[in-house]
């Protein structure tokens, strides 16, 4: 395996276990959002400026992008194995 391989190997682990992070993340905030009662959510933490809302967005916008990087890593490793097959 090329070194450009491995290193395309080793960044695409790496961002799989941040998304497998960052989902763990989100779903644990949605649970805890769903033990709030309705009016809690308007004026708590879970309101539209409130402190969890926004790290709710920061982790659902992050994870927007790392599954983006993932997609082009898969690309990339896809376009490098058809280069290397033979014709």
């Amino acid at each position: 395996m090329s070194k450009k391989s491995e290193e395309r190997v080793a960044q695409f682990n790496a961002l799989t276990k941040e998304r497998d992070e960052l989902e763990a993340a989100i779903d644990s905030m949605i649970a805890d959002m769903a033990e709030q009662p309705e009016a809690a959510r308007k004026t708590g933490v879970w309101a539209a400026d409130g402190a969890s809302t926004q790290r709710y967005l920061t982790l659902t916008e992050r994870l927007s992008e790392v599954e983006g990087d993932l997609v082009d890593i898969t690309r990339a490793m896809a376009a490098a194995a058809d280069e290397s097959r033979p014709n």
